[in-house]
């Protein structure tokens, strides 16, 4: 975890300096910036909850996503072999940090004056870099007043950031940040260079910004360093201290005497100038023992807050760890059960919305997959059912009609097999019609046969044959047909 900007103290930083760092992130590193920047989820302990309300987003951070296509759009004007890398970065996160002094300086101007020499500062490096801004926040919640900003990590000429700036043009952005920020706020200063720093004292490792994991790995073996350098110089004042008091047991041996002889006072100047060389020895035996011992205690002080840091932090991640497992869990639950589903405004419902929570902001891509997933699952359902319903429907129609038709059919046969017994009524009634013909024929050519008979016989013969003419035309082939079928 990064420390909080503090006020340049050291003697030998320039407390009335401003000055600015530049590191590149890829996607998932910004992505954690802007949460810090922005105050979004857990922050750091340092950070006084007390005062985020005097925090300033002067411009909004643009998200990952929208800074790697902006990358990618430029780094498409150059001709390169290979695809961007998924690692590659894609922003300059920037930070503007005050001294002690030139921080007091800036604190009095009005927070509108603060917001137009943070803007005018962190465009002219962007300019000065030939690439854009594309986000800058305001921290009044911390140590001290500081601004971070982001900027694309390609310029506009496609080229990143890493090959376009050369030692040389960063350290010329410490003399823009000076001279931009006393435009607004006289009296702040440039800090110093690290030739400078270390021609006035500093040790070379003072000069450089130290990553935390860095400060895991140097502060151990520096403190173990440290303390061996303790011992031996403890040992070197013993020696220095034991060589003071022998002289001085000499000199003070020689200086009891009443009167010394001219040899035992050519000796007493000796041993006063080897105890006076001997006291200057031992004064800096015990000032480098003083400053090593400051040093370690430094360095312990810094290892103790590390410790203390990394204890929290490691608690913090069992914490969300924990949070996370337990809102996977509820969220598995939920998308088995169905019960994720979004509003009209777009808004994600669940039924047990308080066991999810706890495991934002990190699960709600999950989150918003999983919805997305459960209504597509529940629009396929949907479609399903609906496509079961008209099925059965239209089986059920189907089934209606071929009842009807059933029903059609055995009335037809029903009305065939009474046709046919009619008929069959019919061709008897022609057979007996043909023997009564016969007969009355048969009758009528009787010689004895009387006229009014015969007249009666031959209208009896007539009525037979229009009847048997009549069932003949009914009993044609075509109906023996229809019956046939």
């Amino acid at each position: 975890m990064a420390k909080p900007p503090q006020n340049n103290k050291s003697p030998e930083g320039n407390p009335r300096a401003a000055s600015t760092r530049i590191k590149a992130k890829n996607a998932r590193a910004l992505a954690g910036q802007r949460k810090h920047d922005k105050r979004i989820g857990r922050q750091p302990d340092y950070i006084d909850e007390s005062r985020k309300h005097l925090n300033r987003i002067i411009m909004e951070p643009d998200p990952p996503g929208v800074m790697r296509a902006i990358c990618e759009k430029r780094r498409s004007l150059r001709v390169t072999k290979r695809k961007m890398k998924k690692d590659a970065s894609v922003a300059g996160c920037g930070i503007i940090t005050f001294g002690s002094e030139a921080a007091a300086l800036f604190e009095t101007l009005t927070p509108e004056a603060q917001d137009r020499a943070f803007l005018d500062l962190a465009e002219s490096i962007s300019d000065r870099l030939n690439t854009t801004l594309h986000g800058l926040v305001v921290h009044r919640d911390e140590t001290t007043i500081h601004a971070h900003y982001q900027i694309a990590s390609y310029n506009l000429d496609g080229v990143p950031l890493s090959q376009a700036t050369r030692p040389a043009v960063m350290s010329s952005l410490q003399d823009l940040t000076a001279e931009v920020m006393a435009r607004h706020c006289p009296g702040i200063e440039r800090g110093n260079r690290y030739g400078d720093r270390l021609k006035a004292g500093a040790e070379f490792r003072d000069t450089l910004h130290r990553t935390v994991r860095e400060l895991h790995r140097d502060i151990p073996r520096e403190l173990a360093t440290k303390r061996a350098e303790i011992l031996a110089l403890e040992v070197k004042t013993q020696e220095a201290q034991a060589r003071v008091d022998e002289m001085q047991g000499r000199v003070d041996k020689l200086t009891e005497k009443a009167e010394l002889s001219e040899k035992e006072a050519k000796r007493l100047a000796t041993y006063e100038k080897r105890l006076a060389d001997r006291v200057a020895e031992l004064e800096t035996a015990q000032e480098h023992a003083k400053k090593a011992t400051a040093e370690e205690r430094r360095l312990a002080d810094i290892a103790r807050d590390e410790a203390e840091e990394a204890r929290h932090e490691a608690q913090r991640v069992s914490d969300k760890t924990g949070a996370l497992l337990d809102a996977t869990k509820a969220l598995t639950a939920e998308l088995t059960a169905g019960t994720l589903r979004r509003t009209k405004a777009g808004k994600i419902h669940a039924d047990n919305p308080d066991a999810i929570k706890p495991g934002f902001p990190d699960i709600g891509p999950a989150l918003s997959a999983a919805t997305d997933a459960t209504e597509a699952r529940r629009l396929e359902e949907a479609k399903a059912e609906k496509a079961k319903t008209n099925r059965i429907a239209e089986e059920e129609r189907a089934e209606t009609v071929r009842a009807e038709a059933r029903k059609l059919l055995d009335d037809a046969k029903e009305e065939r097999a009474n046709a046919r017994s009619a008929w069959e009524e019919v061709r008897w009634l022609q057979t007996r019609l043909k023997k009564a013909l016969g007969m009355v024929t048969k009758w009528l050519k009787r010689p004895d046969l009387a006229r009014g008979a015969r007249l009666q016989g031959e209208a009896m013969q007539r009525v037979i044959e229009e009847d048997m003419g009549l069932t003949q035309s009914m009993g044609s082939k075509d109906a023996d047909e229809d019956f046939a079928l």
